[in-house]
């Protein structure tokens, strides 16, 4: 029979044994967590959590950072840019973000039906925006929307990208946005004090570009910009095309270049603006009855 003693001693056997081991092979065990996983790994084992003398890194974040290395393709390295105080169990975990379809995470607004699928969104034909929450940070994004619009109704339809903040969060629906969500047009002049709480959720990491918000106009076919503060264009294009029926709107974010260009079923229309940088989500923005779409096309046009 065990005695207390002994199942104490039974009890720390498993931490010694860790102990023990080299910290190249406890890397190698931790490398087929995921970042989640290595994160948790991390915030309850020191020896993962903390780098131990002469490492640059925790063990937790060296995995990380071998996962990367091992699995990431050059065009996923090229969209993923690490940023200075950026872990490598962060940056893991942005790869793993990155190769998960698209969606909707965030509705704002009183047009949207219940989603009956995570990358599709029906509005009723009230003004209502819908963010993706996959943050683009560099390289370059070519996405699809696909538009079902009634025929009987304008294509109010607004395509585009924004910084990643929140649309709601300290953000009244009806004393701020007056139950119209357009943040395309939200300037100091219009809509002021939404305008300051979009500008106040500012990070490093939106860069020195002043376009926070750029949309293609499906309506008119023009390019919609603001800097929610004093700058803010609705302007032409060369290759600007009006949606007239049900289409596929393709948008290609070259953060390399600093350029979002316009393609209309598979044929490329045009560069409609110039001049971006830092942190991106993809949105929409409808106001007439239809149902949007998306996903992300894996080869990237030239």
């Amino acid at each position: 029979m065990m005695q207390p003693r002994d199942n104490k001693r039974a009890r720390l056997l498993p931490s010694v044994t860790v102990d023990v081991l080299g910290n190249d092979l406890l890397v190698r065990c931790a490398s087929y967590l995921e970042a989640d996983g290595l994160a948790q790994l991390g915030r309850t084992s020191a020896r993962f959590g903390i780098p131990q003398a002469g490492q640059q890194r925790s063990l937790a974040n060296e995995a990380a950072r071998q996962r990367f290395r091992q699995s990431a393709t050059d065009e996923e390295r090229s969209r993923l840019p690490k940023y200075v105080v950026e872990s490598d169990v962060g940056l893991l975990r942005a790869l793993e973000q990155l190769r998960q379809p698209l969606r909707f995470d965030k509705l704002a607004g009183y047009g949207f039906s219940p989603q009956e699928h995570p990358a599709s969104v029906t509005c009723t034909g009230v003004w209502s925006s819908a963010v993706s929450g996959h943050v683009m940070r560099g390289g370059r994004h070519f996405v699809e929307f696909a538009i079902s619009i009634n025929e009987r109704s304008l294509p109010l339809v607004c395509l585009g990208i924004m910084r990643p903040v929140s649309l709601t969060d300290g953000i009244d629906l009806e004393a701020d946005w007056e139950g119209k969500v357009i943040p395309a047009i939200v300037s100091s002049d219009y809509k002021s004090a939404v305008a300051e709480k979009l500008r106040s959720q500012r990070s490093a990491k939106w860069g020195e570009s002043t376009v926070h918000c750029c949309t293609y106009d499906c309506n008119t076919g023009l390019c919609r910009w603001t800097d929610w503060d004093n700058e803010d264009d609705y302007s032409d294009w060369q290759g600007r095309e009006i949606l007239e029926v049900s289409a596929t709107i393709g948008l290609l974010l070259d953060l390399d270049e600093g350029t979002l260009s316009v393609f209309e079923d598979g044929r490329r229309l045009g560069v409609m603006k110039e001049g971006l940088g830092g942190e991106y989500c993809w949105f929409v923005t409808a106001g007439s009855p239809c149902t949007i779409s998306f996903s992300r096309v894996q080869v990237t046009p030239n």
